[in-house]
């Protein structure tokens, strides 16, 4: 007896979401950014990290995100209303990746709280910076004489310096040594301010994020000169670069981001591992019922995990009649797929997975790509798959591409069903890359600090 026919391996249990398995937009035609007529998508790989891009409860927060999602307004400003808006996908990734990952074409922009070194320099072009950074000796008491350092720290680099002009300045040098393996500024900072007899070197602008959190912490000695901190772009791509230059020149965009981000960091300084799903994050809380019954369809439990987000904020919303639980599935929809109870949590996931599966099945079609299969489930999960079919029809008629929805039957819901149709697919795209990204990153670690144990 042989096992059941899948469609197309879009998300499944092993598949990767298309948009982290090809080059982006920009990457793939060679193409500079054009202001005037964008790619549908601009990919930002962003520094996974306590300050600069995280995910807590289901949702993303940083100080970089936080930028950049001014940066998308920015773009948008005066865009016709009848065209889609220009959209960031974020792809978190660990920071040592980020301009490997931008060479690579595996992104547009790179995002991290980036110290702009002339060795960067030769191999991606910086946008203007957004900030002005100094390092500075940090502890809970007095400085002591020895500097515990990440060992991925920036301020490894700075140390030399540092001490030369100490020495010249007849001030005694700090000797140094590596935190232990996997430990980041933020989690010493936190460390410290637990009154552990430590001093470290750390970023300014980090420390100023974290203040009010970890309130015990004092700086003391900063290096002379201040670092500029940009965002990256492929050498090639010089009209992105000057509309990154236009955005970051604009007043107060980095205090902007550690005003919206404060409210979230933890005072643990664990935030980090909201990168890997953190262990009270609703998101984590969920998993087990998202694995169990995607797993059953064949279906990547991250895509569930990104709906419910959408839907719901992985709040389970109870309605007798219409859409109810986590997923806001129809019960309608749900005895359709053979669920009759849709209200508790299991049987609304069953019912949303078997959903997907049946979406999936649907748009199962040779003339449609990966990722508009992904795109055109997700609408269809919005809005029926007998709406998304008059949609397509009504892109063909208009001369669009069918089996594509970016930029085609994309614009004929922007002007026949509404933005937020529209808007739907776009975040729960996000959240599923972000998931993904995030997932992919906390396998690796799990992996290399196996490795590590053996040796």
């Amino acid at each position: 007896m042989t096992g059941p026919v899948w469609a197309k391996p879009v998300a499944s249990v092993k598949s990767t979401h298309p948009a982290l398995s090809k080059p982006s937009q920009l990457a793939a035609t060679g193409a500079d950014f054009d202001p005037e007529h964008p790619p549908e998508r601009l990919r930002v790989l962003v520094a996974l990290g306590p300050s600069t891009f995280f995910i807590k409860n289901g949702r993303q927060y940083g100080v970089e995100y936080s930028m950049l999602n001014e940066f998308e307004k920015f773009l948008n400003q005066g865009r016709s209303k009848g065209q889609p808006p220009l959209r960031l996908q974020f792809i978190p990734v660990d920071a040592g990746e980020l301009i490997p990952a931008l060479r690579a074409g595996r992104g547009d922009i790179a995002a991290g709280l980036m110290p702009v070194t002339e060795g960067a320099k030769q191999l991606v072009a910086f946008s203007a910076p957004y900030l002005q950074d100094r390092w500075c000796t940090v502890s809970a008491a007095e400085e002591g004489h020895s500097l515990t350092i990440p060992s991925s720290s920036y301020a490894q680099r700075l140390l030399g310096d540092f001490n030369e002009a100490r020495r010249k300045a007849g001030s005694a040098e700090f000797e140094a040594e590596n935190a232990a393996p996997g430990v980041n500024s933020e989690m010493l900072l936190a460390e410290i301010n637990k009154n552990a007899d430590k001093t470290t070197m750390a970023s300014s602008f980090v420390l100023g994020l974290w203040s009010k959190t970890l309130s015990k912490l004092k700086s003391h000695s900063c290096t002379e000169e201040k670092v500029p901190v940009a965002w990256a772009v492929r050498k090639d791509d010089s009209a992105l670069l000057a509309t990154l230059n236009r955005f970051a020149e604009k007043s107060g965009v980095a205090e902007r981001a550690v005003t919206a981000t404060r409210r979230y960091l933890e005072i643990s300084g664990k935030v980090q591992s909201a990168s890997q799903l953190g262990s009270l994050d609703k998101l984590a809380f969920f998993a087990p019922v998202f694995q169990i019954v995607a797993a059953a369809n064949n279906l990547d439990w991250l895509l569930l995990a990104a709906i419910g987000q959408k839907e719901t904020g992985l709040n389970s919303v109870i309605r007798k009649k219409g859409p109810t639980g986590i997923m806001q599935i129809n019960p309608s929809t749900a005895r359709n797929m053979g669920v009759t109870n849709p209200h508790d949590a299991e049987g609304n996931v069953t019912a949303a997975a078997r959903y997907l599966g049946h979406l999936r099945d649907f748009f199962n079609n040779p003339g449609i790509n990966d990722e508009d299969q992904l795109y055109f489930m997700i609408a269809a999960y919005n809005a029926g798959e007998g709406r998304v079919q008059q949609l397509r029809n009504q892109a063909a008629a208009q001369g669009l591409d069918r089996n594509r929805w970016l930029g085609n039957v994309e614009k004929v819901a922007l002007k026949s069903v509404s933005k937020g149709m529209v808007d739907y697919v776009s975040a729960v795209s996000r959240y599923y890359i972000a998931y993904q990204a995030a997932e992919k990153t906390r396998k690796r670690h799990e992996g290399a600090s196996a490795a590590a144990e053996l040796k």
